[in-house]
């Protein structure tokens, strides 16, 4: 860290003042003005250590500019988002700070050392007030320790209620890693593309000079101080007046400008082409490394595909060099289409709309009917996942194929009963799953292709399994597309558990019929969801079950049955569900948009109501959609 006794600019001066009254409470002017005298200004450069667990030195930091990550680890080196299998707590992210809020009052407070170490995730700008002189100010002002008090329960209470939070990404930097890709281009395409809501502006060297008038100001270094002070100034002052900022380096990956894209970046945009060798690329290797590199912040891979290019392959060995812990996902992009780019916008400035779809059996096809209506309206999907069978229907929304195709070419594949083939020897089940495994390959061999991957698809996709092995929820973002829709519609008992990795996957059901809440965590912003009304029946009116013979007879005398009971299968299925069913009332508050679907007459195995199913579907949520009012259903649409 660098102390600077160098004048603030207004913007900056703007956000310290917000900063102190944020930590202190409500004070006058004279108040202000001391305690304005009694801090420092301190320079932070990208991937530098602020604070380190443990230290007991008791300063207190006020984000002026910039963005910070707090870890529980001892060290910036050690640092993952969440931790793998092997460890512990100790190397989990916390939390992000950024402008305006403070680090550092727990420890000044209790006296007590640090509790998490602090790592300024890009450039950053702090202003400090060292132990010594914040207890005079607070000896002089006592009213400041009741303000800092009124802070700390508050950010107690909220953790305590939202958990860790990872803020939206402001800054954004594009990074070519492969030959041939033009970031500039990219850049003005996708600023173009932001929703007007989240207004972005693009950031090179040729603009920010023409910005401030000063040329080669771009290329300035922290040894010519007067001169980078300005062109940190400026760009903080471009950061206040805009959502998000899209810097584009210079095509000398390694100039001064370059390198202060991606220490200002929030998050970096690896630009590749999609047809390139997926090797870790030198620049990756010389910029982006974990111990060396010009930053840390967090990485998203954006694959560039050919205009006609039908669907992506090959996707996981593009993953697997890259650092899982750094890396927050990927993103499937066709340049020259402007539905591509608006959903890289959408994703990239917390504009996602996410899709989810409960498990259901054959009631799921009313999803396809309900995804028709949704397209019709204009709304966008930009990820989607599910449960049960609503974990398929999700991957052919993925796929990003026209819905009438998909409701055609479902129509045809379920045409062959997926629950027909019943095992003679039922040791693990009373279904082979033969037939749904027919169903399943071929979907994906002909809407896809042989052996494509969770990640080889348009919109991002995961479904949720449960995992037999270890009594625990699962939700699969990697792995073969075929086998992990299979196993998350493995309802136990009537069809097999699925080998994955070394576990026996089954229904996600089990745990997370209706995964809500794994889309939020996955940070999308708005989210779509289609639920299914539970088969309730009541058999109040009887002490016990009548016989088998009885309950045949009964079922074959069609609307004058007297005992009102589920089937065999409809047990099994249902039963699987009871445990999360209990969760889908949370689920709901947390759609921002739910069509509830309500599918009486068709039961959890009749597939031949396709037709019916499907109708039922698009009419409930076209009518939904053709309820709302423009302003209501303008954050969904794709512009």
């Amino acid at each position: 860290m660098k102390s600077s006794d160098a004048k603030l600019s207004e913007f900056q001066s703007r956000m310290l003042a917000e900063g102190l009254r944020g930590l202190f409470g409500e004070v006058d002017d004279a108040v202000l003005a001391d305690v304005f005298s009694a801090l420092d200004w301190v320079e932070v450069a990208g991937g530098e250590v602020v604070m380190r667990k443990g230290d007991t030195d008791g300063d207190l930091f006020i984000v002026i500019s910039g963005r910070l990550r707090a870890f529980g680890s001892a060290g910036a080196s050690r640092r993952r988002e969440r931790p793998g299998p092997s460890e512990g707590p100790e190397r989990r992210f916390l939390n992000e700070v950024r402008r305006g809020e403070t680090l550092g009052e727990v420890s000044f407070i209790t006296g007590g050392a640090r509790t998490a170490t602090v790592v300024a995730s890009r450039d950053s700008v702090l202003a400090r007030f060292t132990r010594p002189r914040l207890e005079a100010l607070v000896e002089q002002y006592p009213r400041l320790a009741l303000g800092m008090a009124k802070l700390m329960v508050a950010r107690l209470q909220w953790a305590n209620a939202a958990g860790s939070v990872r803020r939206r990404p402001t800054n954004l930097c594009l990074l070519p890693i492969t030959a041939g890709v033009d970031a500039h281009a990219i850049g003005e395409r996708l600023v173009d593309h932001f929703p007007t809501r989240a207004e972005a502006l693009l950031v090179t060297s040729e603009s920010i000079a023409a910005r401030t008038g000063v040329p080669g100001i771009a290329g300035a270094t922290t040894a010519q101080g007067d001169l980078y002070r300005q062109l940190t100034q400026a760009l903080d002052a471009l950061e206040a007046s805009h959502a998000s900022l899209v810097y584009v380096p210079d095509r000398d990956l390694d100039s001064e400008w370059s390198r202060r894209c991606l220490r200002m970046a929030d998050r970096i945009l690896l630009l590749a082409d999609a047809g390139a060798s997926p090797a870790l690329s030198a620049v990756e290797a010389r910029l982006l490394a974990e111990q060396d590199g010009v930053t840390l912040a967090e990485q998203v891979l954006v694959l560039l595909h050919d205009e006609n290019t039908s669907v992506p392959r090959g996707t996981a060995e593009w993953l697997a060099p890259r650092a899982a812990g750094r890396l927050r996902g990927q993103v499937h992009v066709r340049p020259s289409r402007a539905a591509d780019m608006a959903r890289l916008a959408r994703t990239q400035s917390a504009q996602a709309v996410g899709l989810v779809l409960c498990g259901g059996g054959a009631r799921c096809l009313a999803q396809l009917g309900a995804y028709k209506a949704l397209r019709e309206h204009g709304v966008a999907v930009d990820c989607v996942g599910g449960a049960g069978l609503g974990a398929l229907m999700a991957a052919l929304v993925a796929l990003d194929r026209p819905p009438d195709e998909l409701i055609a070419y479902a129509k045809e594949a379920f045409s062959a009963n997926p629950t027909g083939d019943v095992s003679l020897m039922p040791v693990t089940s009373l279904l082979k799953g033969r037939q749904l495994k027919a169903i399943v390959d071929d979907a994906i061999l002909h809407l896809a292709h042989a052996g494509a991957g969770i990640e080889d698809t348009w919109k991002t996709y995961f479904c949720v399994a449960s995992n037999y092995s270890k009594a625990s929820e699962v939700v699969l973002w990697r792995g073969p597309l075929a086998r992990s829709i299979r196993a998350s519609a493995a309802v136990p008992g009537l069809l097999p558990p699925v080998p994955v990795d070394g576990d026996l996957l089954m229904d996600g059901g089990a745990f997370n019929n209706y995964p809500v809440d794994v889309m939020r965590r996955a940070g999308t912003v708005r989210i779509v969801g289609v639920n299914l009304a539970r088969e309730m029946v009541a058999v109040a009116d009887m002490e016990e079950l009548p016989g088998g013979w009885a309950l045949t007879w009964d079922l074959l005398t069609g609307r004058r049955r007297q005992y009102r009971v589920p089937g065999l299968l409809s047990i099994l299925m249902n039963a699987v569900t009871l445990s999360s069913a209990s969760r889908e009332a949370v689920a709901a508050t947390q759609a921002d948009l739910e069509f509830r679907l309500n599918l009486p007459s068709v039961g959890l195995l009749d597939f031949q109501s396709f037709d019916h199913a499907v109708k039922v579907g698009y009419e409930h949520a076209a009518r939904h959609l053709a309820s709302m009012s423009r302003e209501e259903l303008a954050p969904y649409l794709d512009p």
